[in-house]
C-alpha cells in the first residue's frame, strides 16, 4: 500500500536535477542506497511508478531524492518538475541491492551517482570515507550533481570526466 508523503522544499540542484524534500512517515526506514517506487499524487500519474533513490539519511526526519527532470518528453519526471510544495508524492517500500561493502572505487554517469548520495552521507557521518573514490562522468560542468558536496566529502579522491 503506497503511503502518500507531502513534498515540504524543492531546491534547484544543476539546471535539469531538483532535490524534493517530504515528509517520512513514522516508522519509515531505508538503507543508504536504497530506492523506492514514487509517484505524483495526481490524476493520471498515480498508477504511474518510479524508482527513485534515497538521498538523505535513514535518520532525517524527512525523505529527499535528487531527481533529473526530463522535459522533453511527457513522462513522470516531467510532471514531477511541475510538482512542489504542498503537493504529495506516493511511495512504497524501500528496495534495492546497493549497498556499501567497503572502501573501494565507485563509478557513476549522471543521475545514476543518486545511490551514491547516501552511502557517502552516511560514511561521512561515520568518519569512513578514507579509502574510497568516485569517479563520476558527466556530459558538462553545469550536470554535475552536488559537485561541491562530494569536493568537500572526498577530496582529491572525486575525480570528474566530462
Amino acid at each position: 500500500m503506497p503511503e502518500k508523503v507531502k513534498i515540504l522544499t524543492t531546491k534547484q540542484v544543476t539546471h535539469d536535477v531538483i532535490s524534493f524534500i517530504t515528509e517520512k512517515p513514522t516508522g519509515y526506514k531505508f538503507k543508504p542506497g536504497q530506492a523506492t517506487m514514487v509517484a505524483v499524487d495526481k490524476e493520471g500519474f498515480r498508477d504511474e511508478k518510479r524508482p527513485f533513490t534515497f538521498t538523505s539519511l535513514n535518520k532525517d526526519p524527512h525523505l529527499e531524492f535528487i531527481i533529473k527532470i526530463y522535459d522533453d518528453h511527457n513522462g513522470v519526471t516531467r510532471e514531477l518538475g511541475k510538482t512542489g510544495f504542498g503537493n504529495y508524492l506516493l511511495i512504497e517500500e524501500a528496495w534495492g541491492a546497493i549497498s556499501y561493502k567497503g572502501p573501494g572505487v565507485f563509478l557513476a554517469g549522471g543521475a545514476g551517482v543518486t545511490p551514491f548520495i547516501s552511502i557517502f552521507r552516511n560514511l561521512r557521518e561515520q568518519e569512513k570515507l578514507e579509502g574510497n573514490k568516485l569517479i563520476f562522468g558527466n556530459k558538462t560542468e553545469k550536470d554535475i550533481i552536488l559537485k561541491k558536496e562530494f569536493q568537500e566529502m572526498l577530496g582529491d579522491n572525486f575525480v570528474n570526466i566530462l
